[in-house]
Formats: C-alpha cells, sequence, structure tokens
C-alpha cells in the first residue's frame, strides 16, 4: 500500500502486522516524515484516532534475526488487545547521518 503524503510519497508493504512474519512493512517516507510518524498513520487509517477508536499499551522497538521491528499492543473501545508489527531495517537503511559541521 501506498500513500502520497506532500513531499512524497510512503511506501507501505508486507502484510497485516499481526505477527513478526507477516509485518507491516516501511519501506521509504516522504522527507520529514518519520517510520513513526508512518506508524501512527496507519493506527489512525486502520483503527481510528488515538484515544477514541484506540488507546496504546505498550510500544517496543525489537531486534530479531537481523531486522529492526517496532512492536505496538493496544487495546480497541471493545476491550481486545491487538498487536501490531511494523518492520523498519529499510527505513532505517535509507537515513542518512549528517552531523552538523564544526567550527
Amino acid at each position: 500500500m501506498d500513500f502520497s503524503i506532500n513531499e512524497g510519497t510512503l511506501v507501505v508493504t508486507g502484510g497485516l502486522g499481526d505477527s513478526f512474519q507477516n509485518a507491516i512493512v516501511i519501506k521509504k517516507t516522504p522527507k520529514g516524515f518519520s517510520a513513526a510518524g508512518a506508524e501512527q498513520l496507519i493506527l489512525t487509517q486502520r483503527f481510528g484516532k488515538r484515544d477514541e477508536g484506540w488507546r496504546l499499551m505498550q510500544q517496543e522497538s525489537l531486534q530479531r534475526h537481523g531486522r529492526t521491528y517496532d512492536v505496538y499492543t493496544i487495546v480497541l473501545l471493545d476491550g481486545a488487545e491487538r498487536m501490531l508489527v511494523f518492520d523498519v531495517t529499510d527505513w532505517l537503511g535509507r537515513i542518512t547521518w549528517n552531523p552538523e559541521p564544526r567550527s
């Protein structure tokens, strides 16, 4: 699934995010848009606004088999718990370190 956003395209592939094997893969975000911003956009699209359609129980970053994952545990309005797994490895690989020049 691709989302068009002001300064570029958010490129997301993978599965439904219900397991590590079926993670939502964040490949690319528009300039100035972080992987966390993309995750929040997907959560909002799928479940509604935070604290209105769902509530965050836990968020953590994990390393598994050489990949980096952001894992969200949320509670829906009906009390059901859901885990959403985002693979951010490719997105992290696109980040270029540009330190401020020293005077």
